[in-house]
């Protein structure tokens, strides 16, 4: 005997199969709700109460669906794939309207009620499955975390940079040390003799590389000078 399943028990029996990887039922909702409005698969629904009803086809599907989600398919790529690998439910033809004395009210009060339960149902399930496929698409997108080697890696650059930087200032202080007066390089020691002023060049050096830093550290990263 075909079985039959409501939306709920559906969910049930689909989660026998995948577990530990269960899915939520607005989640089930939300793609055969999609598969009927874009026309590539019809679910099958009560005489009684138009309410729809799950098949073991449509338990294949939403299993493929679910394995096709897990290698990372989009749900438009995996509606698009159905097709090659199920007979898909063709639509019921619209039936003609009813004759005044066939018209049945209760039948059609219980009809808009069901149908009104299944849109509430459709419009959250859309939502949770657009707001999950936007948050997979925003991780995917974010920036990884840079590994153990690669934050050594950075670190010995910023350290070479820095040290660069401090060597090729010394060189130009030098020379401006070197070009100054005599004066202002040397010191005298005693009444006839001078020698250079260590503690002053020392000085000098530490001054100039502290006061032209920052631009040539923006010359080394190729930075704009603001």
């Amino acid at each position: 005997m075909k079985k039959h399943w409501k939306i709920s028990e559906f969910v049930d029996e689909l989660n026998k199969y995948l577990k530990d990887k269960s899915v939520h039922m607005n989640t089930v909702i939300g793609w055969f709700n999609r598969l009927e409005k874009d026309r590539i698969h019809s679910i099958q629904r009560t005489q009684e109460t138009n309410e729809k009803v799950y098949d073991e086809l449509d338990l294949k599907m939403a299993l493929f669906i679910r394995a096709r989600r897990e290698e990372g398919w989009s749900i438009t790529a995996i509606f698009n794939d159905l097709s090659n690998h199920f007979d898909t439910r063709d639509f019921p033809l619209t039936e003609e309207s009813t004759t005044p004395a066939q018209f049945n009210f209760n039948e059609l009060k219980k009809q808009i009620m069901a149908e009104v339960k299944e849109v509430y149902e459709e419009i959250a399930a859309t939502q949770t499955e657009e707001l999950r496929e936007q948050y997979e698409k925003l991780l995917t997108q974010a920036p990884q975390p840079p590994t153990e080697q690669e934050m050594k890696q950075q670190n010995f650059e910023v350290v070479m940079l820095h040290k660069k930087v401090e060597m090729t200032l010394e060189k130009e202080a030098l020379k401006k040390w070197k070009a100054l007066p005599e004066d202002q390089r040397m010191r005298r020691v005693g009444f006839f003799r001078k020698e250079a002023d260590y503690e002053k060049k020392a000085e000098f050096i530490r001054d100039f590389i502290n006061e032209n830093f920052e631009e040539q550290l923006q010359k080394e990263m190729n930075i704009e000078k603001r």
